[in-house]
Order: C-alpha cells, then sequence, then structure tokens
C-alpha cells in the first residue's frame, strides 16, 4: 500500500511539474507578499508596481511595470512570474538586472510576492492606509465575525446566524469603491444588518488602514 501512494505522489509531482494541470501553488499570502514587495522590490520597481523606484534610473536595463497588462507580466502564467522572481527562468528579453531572489528568500515568500503582484494589476482600488496598522484592527475587532481568514466565518457568525461578508472574494470587494468601504466602517449598515459603525473606536487611519488591509485578504 505504502508503495502504491509514493508512485501516486510521484506521479502526481511529475504532472504538476510539467504544468499538465493547474494548481493555486503560487498563490501565496497577499498581505506577506504586501511587506516583502515593499521591503526589497519596491526599490526598482517602485510601491506601485509600476517601474518606478528610487533604484530605477540608476539601472542600465529599466525595471519593469508589473502592472502592464498589454503583453506585459499580466500575460504570464504564475509559474513564470515564479521562476523569474526566483532567478530559474529567463525573462522576456534575455536582460534583466532582477536578482536572482531564490537566493535571499524561500519559496513560499516568492509565492506570496507572485499574490501580491497579481493585485497590483488585478485590483482597482489603490491601499489608501497602512495594511499593518489595518491587520491589528481587524484581528481585534472585525475577525470575531468575518473570521481571522476573512471569509465571514467568525465565532459570532455562526452564534448570531448572521451572513458576514466574505473578504476574500476580490472580485466582490472590487466592485465597492474605498469611499463606499470607508462609509460602512464608519457608520455601519441600515436595518436589520448586525454590522455596527465604528467611528466612536476607532481613529480615520484605523479605518483606512483596516480597509487596506482587507483589499489584501483575497489571492487574485
Amino acid at each position: 500500500m505504502n508503495r502504491i501512494v509514493t508512485r501516486m505522489t510521484r506521479f502526481a509531482a511529475w504532472v504538476i511539474a510539467c504544468g499538465l494541470i493547474s494548481i493555486s501553488a503560487y498563490a501565496g499570502n497577499t498581505y506577506e507578499g504586501y511587506a516583502l514587495f515593499n521591503q526589497s522590490c519596491f526599490l526598482c520597481h517602485g510601491t506601485d508596481g509600476k517601474g518606478t523606484g528610487p533604484l530605477a534610473k540608476k539601472l542600465d536595463v529599466s525595471p519593469a511595470d508589473l502592472t502592464d497588462g498589454d503583453g506585459g507580466v499580466s500575460d504570464i502564467s504564475d509559474r513564470q512570474l515564479f521562476g523569474m522572481i526566483q532567478g530559474t527562468v529567463k525573462h522576456g528579453s534575455g536582460t534583466s538586472a532582477m536578482p536572482q531572489w531564490g537566493l535571499a528568500m524561500p519559496g513560499n515568500q516568492i509565492e506570496s510576492i507572485v499574490s501580491f503582484i497579481r493585485f497590483l494589476q488585478k485590483s482597482k482600488h489603490p491601499l489608501l492606509g497602512d495594511p499593518r496598522v489595518g491587520k491589528r484592527v481587524y484581528e481585534d475587532n472585525c475577525a470575531a465575525c468575518h473570521g481571522r481568514s476573512g471569509k465571514g466565518d467568525g465565532p459570532l457568525a455562526a452564534v448570531l446566524d448572521l451572513k458576514a461578508m466574505d473578504h476574500t472574494n476580490g472580485a466582490e470587494l472590487n466592485k465597492h469603491p474605498n469611499s463606499h468601504l470607508i462609509e460602512i466602517v464608519t457608520f455601519g449598515t441600515p436595518g436589520k444588518s448586525l454590522m455596527p459603525g465604528w467611528k466612536e473606536m476607532l481613529t480615520q487611519d484605523e479605518i483606512i488602514g483596516v480597509i487596506s488591509y482587507l483589499r489584501l485578504l483575497p489571492n487574485y
């Protein structure tokens, strides 16, 4: 039996390695990717990913615009993007000043950077506040209903029989501009909804921080 399981495991690994099936292996933690990107990648690519970081003009090869959807990074697979960051896949032009990040960080961190790059490409709304502040606020105040992962499955959601919004649904979040979310968090929602207003308990920086954090909860 163990031999059969081992053979099946090896076969599955071979299929994945050959790219014969698609998997979410590169759907890392987008929030972690935000932190890593703003520690290392922003120097060349800029905090907005457009390739205009503080070191960009000092390089012989211009950094890529990671938000470019016209034949750019948006059109390559997560697997290719992972390999380019890791340093195991050549860039399309054949020339790049990109460091071989696989020598400095493990694969799971590179996966998270891939996830954050996809956020930069697909989210329709900028991060207005500090997601690090938002994470603390979210875990202290929002997770009871929305869950620590943001799926709407917090302990109070079951006890009170309420349908808390799933903040991991990027397509749904993209429908709501930041101004609308600020209004909801500040004043709550009307009617029988149990979403409270946090105006008296949170500062404006905390409110826009928590909205910026929940923008990073989905894997785009």
